[in-house]
């Protein structure tokens, strides 16, 4: 039998992943300083999982299983307690951090690997949404943390064969095997990011010999992983793509195709592309066809790269950030090392190349580095700040931090936790124990909270022109599920509260208001909410 054998860089690599994945399971629930609501229906919907239910089956979402499968596991591991999204992100952070380092392990001229392990368990477990500040801490769209780390993983294959393909090298079935196994796993965590992962499949596809071997490869990956998930899914495909067109033309009435190319994304992508100019200078003869062939790759390969993070960007709730231009660094970089160590490339390019590279990778890295770091040492010290927290019938609390913008007045710190500890004291005083309510409102946290059990039906993320739209929704049956309880959401009108959760309560009440009135009664009404019984 053939040993596994381990090089200092390996074991530098594994202690590296194992410290950021410790933090990140030390850290469990941090204090919450941004999108404090979006952490809570992360925590219930994975509790509607770990209860037995299934996405797309048992209640609507613009998400694949995959998401909520992940974080259920996080649960599971915490005994149902909060910690468990922190826990979730450092499992996972681990095997997809090891799954890019074996990747590019081998394959990658100098600390290439190791750097983009490094870069890829850092993009998981940082606890804040990307494009935000790094000490704001949240696990609020986790969605696009993980979809970025998969997608690199393609972008690194893919990229790396496009590249290398002039000179004969065949990619091994194995690393095809790999491909496959990303893109499936987009497909059931986020579609937007499965559907922009083709251009570098194509591009992967079309370079190099061995297509045949290739694609067979990239087939038996997808389908391994695709048969899985659809066993989970009961094989019901019907429900699990009308809840997508749903999602689809609810995002189509707000997603324009001019954000895309936004200041944001021109001004962050020019490192890269002066990369790119770095690696293209350096690929042979000027008049040669094949120097010609090398270069358009180059370009095609970027390109790729910006047209896709700008693209996700756009349809993402995420004012900046482009983590696939490190991924796609790395691989330029590993282009000009590998001509300057066959003599085929001058020193300075080789140090321009670095430097860009840097720039590339650096910002991102140190964003998430410091905001890691910062949520571990707060953890260890004690938030400095005055705190509120949300007591979970398990006896774990959820803290928040003060609000320090006006427009998240009504979704966090000492107003969001007034209005749910009174929507708790509501369903407590007219319901029994063993009811479980229903929402409207964006998000409902209250099944987790009064640790209950949650009614079928109802949307994981119920976002009007989002999620939902007037001409594409959940039909009001399966809106409402078999629900008893039904608690709607009071915003107030007050200058400076936020507008946006005013708005989607508009939407889900002029689609649902009708069958609300027609199938329940109003028992009681507080400041922040109305109880409805089923009649």
């Amino acid at each position: 039998m053939r040993r596994l054998a381990f090089s200092w860089n390996d074991w530098t690599a594994i202690a590296a992943v194992a410290l950021a994945c410790g933090l990140a399971a030390y850290i469990g629930m941090p204090v919450l300083r941004e999108f404090e609501h979006d952490v809570l229906n992360a925590l219930s919907n994975a509790y509607r999982v770990s209860q037995g239910q299934i996405p797309h089956r048992d209640f609507s979402s613009s998400f694949g299983p995959l998401l909520f499968l992940i974080e259920a596991a996080g649960l599971a591991i915490s005994g149902m307690r909060p910690a468990g999204i922190g826990y979730a992100n450092a499992v996972f952070g681990a095997v997809i951090a090891l799954w890019t380092y074996r990747v590019a392990r081998g394959r990658l001229a100098g600390a290439g690997a190791f750097v983009l392990g490094v870069y890829a368990v850092l993009l998981i477990t940082a606890p804040f949404s990307l494009g935000y500040s790094p000490l704001a801490f949240t696990y609020a769209m986790l969605y696009n943390r993980y979809g970025y780390a998969l997608l690199g993983i393609i972008l690194l294959e893919c990229g790396l064969q496009a590249l290398r393909a002039p000179v004969g090298e065949v990619q091994g079935a194995g690393r095809g095997f790999s491909t496959g196994a990303a893109w499936a796993l987009l497909l059931f965590l986020k579609i937007s990011y499965a559907i922009l992962a083709v251009p570098f499949l194509l591009l992967w596809v079309c370079c190099g010999v061995g297509r045949r071997r290739r694609l067979l490869a990239l087939c038996g990956g997808f389908g391994m992983v695709a048969a899985i998930m659809l066993c989970y899914l009961r094989f019901d495909l019907a429900d699990m793509f009308r809840d997508l067109a749903y999602a689809a033309i609810g995002r189509g009435t707000t997603w324009r195709l001019g954000s895309t190319l936004s200041p944001v994304v021109v001004i962050e992508s020019i490192p890269l592309l002066l990369l790119a100019a770095v690696s293209a200078a350096g690929t042979g003869e000027t008049g040669s066809r094949d120097a010609l062939w090398r270069r358009a790759r180059v370009w095609l390969f970027v390109l790729a790269a910006v047209c896709v993070g700008g693209l996700l960007l756009s349809t993402n709730h995420q004012a900046m950030s482009l983590p696939l231009d490190g991924f796609a660094a790395v691989v330029l970089v590993d282009t000009v090392v590998r001509r300057q160590s066959r003599g085929g490339d001058d020193r300075t390019r080789w140090l321009l190349a670095m430097f860009l590279g840097a720039l590339c990778l650096l910002p991102l890295t140190l964003m998430n580095g410091v905001s890691l770091a910062a949520a571990a040492w707060e953890r260890y010290r004690g938030p400095e700040t005055p705190v509120v927290r949300i007591q979970s019938a398990r006896g774990a609390s959820i803290a928040l931090g003060p609000v320090e913008s006006a427009l998240t007045t009504e979704t966090g710190g000492a107003a969001y936790a007034e209005a749910l500890n009174d929507g708790l004291d509501l369903i407590r005083t007219h319901t029994e124990a063993a009811d479980g309510v229903m929402t409207i409102d964006q998000f409902n946290p209250f099944n987790y909270l009064l640790d209950r059990p949650t009614p079928r039906g109802g949307m994981a993320t119920a976002s009007y022109n989002m999620t939902f739209s007037d001409a594409a929704h959940p039909s009001a049956g399966r809106f409402f599920g078999d629900a008893r309880w039904v608690l709607v959401r009071k915003y107030s009108q007050a200058a400076g509260d936020f507008p946006i959760e005013d708005y989607f309560i508009q939407g889900l009440l002029r689609v649902y208001g009708p069958a609300l009135q027609q199938r329940f009664r109003p028992v009681a009404e507080t400041g922040h909410w109305i109880l409805w019984r089923r009649k």
